[in-house]
């Protein structure tokens, strides 16, 4: 499977709203509907709020189930508080 990167801050305006986050999981989908893997680069990121993450992680979630993001998406440049948000929101969201 062919690998992308792709930076979080330069698809989405922010990250607070719903509306914020519908160009990432749009992204994301049609980048795993094709076949690849992500690299997703977190620099920059602001705080997320859960109206984001329901509308960019959670969707995608809901169209591929968390074991495909779990093995074809890869965050680098965090911190850590910034993945283990994303993460147990995934766990928590597909639990």
């Amino acid at each position: 499977m062919e690998i992308t990167d792709l930076t979080l801050m330069d698809i989405v305006p922010g990250t607070s709203t719903n509306i914020d986050g519908l160009p990432l999981f749009l992204e994301l989908s049609k980048l795993f509907s094709e076949g690849y893997s992500i690299r997703l680069d977190l620099k920059g990121l602001t705080p997320m709020s859960t109206s984001f993450l329901n509308s960019s992680f959670g969707e995608l979630a809901d169209k591929y189930g968390y074991e495909i993001i779990k093995k074809h998406l890869v965050l680098f440049n965090y911190k850590k508080s910034d993945a283990m948000q994303i993460k147990n929101y995934l766990l928590e969201i597909t639990a």
